[in-house]
């Protein structure tokens, strides 16, 4: 879904609107998505960030606008400078046009592959064109994934399965919310989609689980008050059983 001709590399800085509509407009002229997207991909901005950390941004439109979304599709400007996201400075802007699940599965894969902090590092500023587009277009090596584990021993672990709701699966949206809760819960919170895991306070590690709607995945809360985790699982099922134009 990425051609090597709609990575771009070398841009100056701009505004972050700038660079929303840079992207939204490359997708438009790739036959990706109508005009009317590039002003949904704002909309969607204003609503919720798309910055993953990293130094990685990925603009794409509102829930709204998929009807103006011709077929599934990537694109990537390069800007070695930096634009000012608000949250953090982004370097990588990948603008999204997906049908269906489709846009699930592509932050996943995008999300795999730009967790690690140095390889994203390496193409902030790199000027092989080629190399940002072969480290894109890599299928990540499963077994790559984090295996780490805490032994410390806390206190009422809860483990549960949820399904999750809505059309968009666990997307932006959702993902940061979750992880905006998990960043301020005193413990840790897991989810696991088959044999993928990710630590809830990691935006990338979510989104990496690709996980999309009706799939079943599992939540793990551990930390030292039994009652605050049960509050914790409770919430973050609330937030994967919940449509997004809910949330």
């Amino acid at each position: 879904m990425l051609a090597r001709e709609a990575v771009v590399t070398g841009l100056p800085s701009v505004s972050k609107e700038e660079a929303i509509r840079y992207v939204g407009n490359l997708l438009v002229e790739r036959g990706h998505v109508g005009q009317s997207y590039v002003d949904a991909m704002v909309e969607r901005e204003e609503k919720v960030s798309t910055f993953l950390g990293n130094g990685v941004a990925m603009p794409h439109g509102t829930f709204e606008s998929k009807e103006a979304i011709v077929r599934s599709g990537i694109v990537v400007a390069q800007y070695p400078d930096g634009v000012d996201w608000g949250v953090g400075t982004a370097h990588i802007v990948i603008g999204l046009g997906a049908v269906g699940d489709d846009h699930v599965a592509i932050l996943s894969h995008m999300a795999e592959i730009l967790q690690d902090e140095d390889q994203a590092e390496a193409l902030w500023d790199t000027t092989d064109q080629e190399l940002l587009y072969k480290v894109l277009t890599t299928i990540p090596d499963e077994d790559d994934e984090d295996e780490d584990e805490d032994d410390a021993e806390t206190g009422g672990p809860i483990t549960r399965s949820v399904t999750i709701a809505g059309e968009g699966g666990l997307h932006a949206r959702p993902a940061s919310i979750i992880v905006e809760y998990a960043k301020g819960f005193d413990g840790a919170i897991v989810i696991t989609k088959e044999e993928k895991s990710a630590k809830a306070n990691s935006i990338m590690s979510v989104l990496a689980l690709g996980a999309v709607a009706n799939d079943t995945v599992e939540i793990t809360v551990e930390g030292d008050n039994g009652a605050a985790n049960a509050a914790a699982a409770d919430e973050i099922e609330r937030i994967l059983t919940t449509p997004e134009e809910e949330l």
